[in-house]
């Protein structure tokens, strides 16, 4: 067990690390990346691998077993931590650093929202709805990143259970 929490740990600070350096990159280069479908499929992705590499390396310190819970914890320690740095990351960046920027993507994503709203045939009432909804929520503050990680850590979980039933190995029971 001590393992599994070191090898969860060190995954997590590097996811976290990793996270960083996402959203750094994507500051730096075009706030408007923030509002881009396939960024947030390639993060699903990293996210994910990161969870399961932390699991698959305690299997491999335990003999090659890992219980479904032990698969979990790896997990989801690893994805709790990689997701509290970047989300305190954000906060700092997007309230502190630069919280001029927190305008402009929310414009992006108000624009994006509305041209995939429009391309479904959206009536313009709703859309205007819409609009003032997000408008008015401040979805880059510091209880707007809260709530997104802690969504993310439900999301998370879910897909956690998932990698664990992959991952897991059961140690044979003697008869």
């Amino acid at each position: 067990m001590e393992n599994l929490r070191k090898n969860s740990v060190t995954f997590g600070l590097f996811l976290g690390l990793f996270l960083i350096v996402v959203t750094t990159l994507m500051y730096a280069i075009d706030l408007s990346l923030f509002t881009k479908p396939w960024i947030g499929i390639i993060n699903l992705i990293v996210v994910t691998l990161f969870g399961a590499f932390a699991g698959i390396k305690s299997k491999k310190q335990a003999g090659g077993f890992l219980t479904f819970k032990e698969a979990f914890t790896a997990f989801f320690i690893t994805v709790l931590i990689g997701f509290l740095i970047s989300t305190l990351y954000s906060i700092l960046l997007f309230n502190v650093i630069d919280p001029e920027a927190k305008t402009v993507i929310t414009d992006h994503l108000i624009k994006y929202t509305v041209d995939m709203m429009q391309s479904f045939g959206a009536k313009a009432a709703d859309v205007n709805k819409l609009v003032d909804e997000m408008q008015k929520t401040d979805s880059f503050g510091a209880a707007g990143q809260l709530k997104g990680f802690a969504v993310n850590l439900v999301i998370y979980s879910i897909i956690g259970l998932i990698t664990a039933l992959i991952v897991r190995r059961e140690r044979p029971q003697s008869l």
